[in-house]
Order: structure tokens, then sequence, then C-alpha cells
């Protein structure tokens, strides 16, 4: 079943929780950080310029994975419109994956050199934990994160109040939906799974899922920049600040990929036809 935008959460109301989550910092309990977050992890890309957790300029663009094109002069329109200059941000966010290989580089490099230019820290986030993001404050319910990895697989993660209960990884959409409801069975019984992300339909219009225990939240099929701003923020605050200067180089921004991109696999295909000899321990052989 689809909820209605009525029942959709405050992202003030889950980004105040996840900063309940953060151990703050004395010399930040006074502090406002604020943060340039961006996602370019999937067909649409964002971003978004906040103040003390509020947004103060965003963008958010569906044009196909023209990221190459479009990025980079959203980014810079954003903060034009802010009256914001890259010096006065403390420091950049940014999801790393997983989803699509080619987005999530252009997004890597790009926030690695304007953080690179304006000497600042990068703060990496999960594609998936900023896609369940504003569910995430829905307690005691399964969150269930999925993107599309083409061939029936997913890039998939389940949370609970805000932890992650089943890993991030890519697998077979079956795979998923198998873990979750084993996860809920064991741990949750009863309790509602809420799905979100791009592929979450696969899981709301499985056989046997429809129903009231199963809902697929339309409405956050994409990343909301909010959610990232969010997400780096309390990984900042929770992190020492003597700490933050090693732990947040631009050049410690990696993208995380989870599997092969495709060139990957066709030279695979190419080196070994053979499809039961690709996994193979050379050792065996």
């Amino acid at each position: 079943m689809n909820m209605s935008q009525s029942d959709k959460l405050s992202e003030d109301s889950v980004a105040n929780k996840e900063d309940t989550k953060a151990q703050l910092n004395p010399s930040d309990s006074k502090r406002s950080f604020c943060v340039l977050a961006c996602d370019t992890s999937n067909a649409a890309c964002s971003c978004c310029l906040t103040k003390q957790g509020k947004p103060v300029s965003m963008a958010f663009l569906s044009a196909g994975l023209r990221h190459s094109q479009t990025f980079m002069p959203m980014v810079h329109d954003t903060m034009a419109r802010s009256g914001v200059s890259y010096d006065e941000v403390d420091f950049f966010g940014c999801t790393v994956g997983p989803g699509s290989y080619t987005g999530i580089r252009i997004g890597v490099g790009a926030v690695q050199a304007m953080a690179f230019a304006a000497g600042k820290p990068a703060v990496p986030v999960s594609s998936l934990r900023a896609l369940a993001f504003p569910l995430l404050g829905q307690k005691d319910c399964l969150v269930a994160a999925m993107i599309d990895a083409r061939n029936a697989r997913v890039f998939s993660a389940a949370y609970r109040n805000g932890i992650e209960v089943v890993p991030e990884a890519v697998r077979p959409v079956a795979d998923f939906i198998g873990l979750c409801e084993s996860w809920r069975t064991e741990n949750a019984p009863g309790k509602p799974i809420l799905v979100c992300g791009n592929a979450g339909r696969m899981y709301a219009d499985a056989p046997g899922k429809s129903g009231a225990d199963i809902s697929f939240f339309s409405e956050y099929e994409e990343i909301n920049p909010i959610s990232v701003a969010a997400i780096a923020e309390a990984i900042f605050m929770r992190t020492e600040p003597g700490e933050r200067e090693t732990c947040f180089v631009p050049e410690s921004l990696l993208p995380v990929y989870l599997s092969r991109t495709a060139a990957e696999r066709n030279i695979e295909k190419k080196e070994c036809p053979d499809p039961m000899m690709r996994n193979a321990d050379p050792r065996s052989v």
C-alpha cells in the first residue's frame, strides 16, 4: 500500500532524533555548522546548504544520468542563491554509494575537489541510510531501503530504530525480502515493514507481500539532500574535534560500489567465457 503525503514524517523531527544519538562535543554545543551536502548516486542529483540543520538553499534535478553536465552548475547556482561562499562552509557531506557507478564517481570526485579547494573536511554518507533516513524515526518498524541494481538485484539494507539490522549488500530481490521477513519474524513479529527507494515497489508487489504490514513510500524513491546533510552533521559531531582533520580529509572520501561495474563483468566474460569457472578458486584450476 502507498502512504499518503499526510503520513510522511517531518524531516526536522527525524533530524532532531538523529542529533540526540550524536555524542556532542562540548565545543560543538553552541556551534552552528554550515554544511553543503550532495547526492549523485542515482538518476537524480541534488544538493543542499544547511545552517543549524535547516536548509538555506537546495536543488533537485531528475534528468537522467547527465551528472557530468548538470551537477556542478546546480551546486554553483545553489551556493549563489544562498548568499554563502564556499569558504564559509564548515564541511561537505556526500553520498558515496551504493548506486550508479558513474554517478557516484562524479559526485565523489566533485566534492573532493571542492573540499580540497576550500580546505574543508568531506564526510561520507551511505546512500542507503540517506534514502531510509526520513523513515528511521518510526519506532520499532523495519525500514527496508532498496536501490535498483538491475538484473533483478538490489542494493539494499534494513534498519530498525536507526540501527542497521540487515547489512548493506547487492543481492537478488527475493533474497533481500527473505532476510527482512526472517529478521522480523525473529526480532519484531507483527511490526510493519516500511519500504523506500526506486526498487521498493518490487518488495511491495512481491507475491504474498501486499497488505497493511508492508508499506511502500513512493515519495521516498530518491534521496533528499537534507537527509544527507543531517547524517553528515551527526557523523561529524560524533567525531572528536582533534580527529576530524584526519578522518575526513578529502582524499579519504571514496566510493562504495558493493559490486563490480559492467565493464569489469564484460572483461571477466571475455577472459573466462565459462560461467562455471568465473568464481573458481584459482588454486583448484
